[in-house]
């Protein structure tokens, strides 16, 4: 994804870009398998999704929260970026 990025558009990927990128095409998935955009008919699909982004692997539990959800806690220190903790 960064290098197909990088080679686009000449510049970096942002932090939350991938994310962003798998959550559209997740939705846009949904939206394809009710064949419509209205939420109505799309958000029963998007609770059945399994998708492979650039991120991993996204699905959802019964409650509609992501499965094997990662967060990555950050802190910046004389203007660098350090990594504190990954926590699921």
């Amino acid at each position: 994804f960064k290098a197909a990025y990088k080679k686009k558009f000449n510049s970096d990927v942002q932090i939350y870009a991938p994310y962003v990128y798998d959550a559209v095409m997740v939705m846009v998935e949904a939206m394809k398998k009710a064949n419509s955009a209205e939420p109505a008919k799309y958000l029963p699909e998007l609770a059945k999704i399994n998708y492979k982004g650039v991120t991993g692997n996204i699905a959802f539990d019964a409650k509609g929260d992501i499965k094997d959800g990662t967060l990555t806690l950050y802190t910046y220190k004389g203007g660098k970026r350090t990594q504190l903790a990954v926590t699921k």
